[in-house]
């Protein structure tokens, strides 16, 4: 095995373990995109509760009054971390489409070196075989003209 040869199969190796994490952090993204999804769901529809609470009557409505801005602010809240959540996603999604591209790119160029290699010996063996043949042909006939 030549050094170029092990060289890659290192680089496959190291490629291969940065995809896997680079595809565990998009899951690790994904869920986390989840749970704040879920926490701007849950702020918004508590939002639409306490606004029909609010129509029962007029303390309500003073107790509606005065919790809408900290459930507005929660609502801003969970909407912005949703977002940074969206563009973690987006970048685990790029690095892992990163990481698989490179890593089979690296795989594509090991299997053409193995293959030309392959193509080498077999080209190399059958040129033996044919000098072999052209030897046995040149001796056969040199030993049938003595006679």
């Amino acid at each position: 095995m030549t050094r170029r040869t092990r060289a890659l199969l290192c680089l496959i190796k190291i490629q291969d373990t940065e995809k896997s994490r680079a595809k565990k952090e998009l899951f690790m993204t994904r869920e986390t995109e989840e749970t704040a999804r879920n926490v701007l769901t849950h702020a918004e529809n508590t939002m639409v509760q306490e606004r029909e609470i609010a129509q029962l009557g007029r303390s309500e409505l003073d107790d509606f009054r005065t919790w809408f801005p900290i459930g507005l602010n929660g609502i801003e809240q969970a909407r912005e971390a949703h977002d940074r959540t969206l563009q973690a996603v987006e970048q685990a999604r790029i690095a892992a489409l990163h990481a698989t591209m490179v890593h089979k790119a690296t795989q594509d160029i090991f299997q053409r070196r193995e293959k030309e290699r392959n193509d080498f010996l077999l080209r190399r063996e059958s040129n033996e075989l044919d000098e072999l043949a052209r030897r046995r042909l040149i001796n056969e006939t040199f030993t049938s003209s003595n006679y």
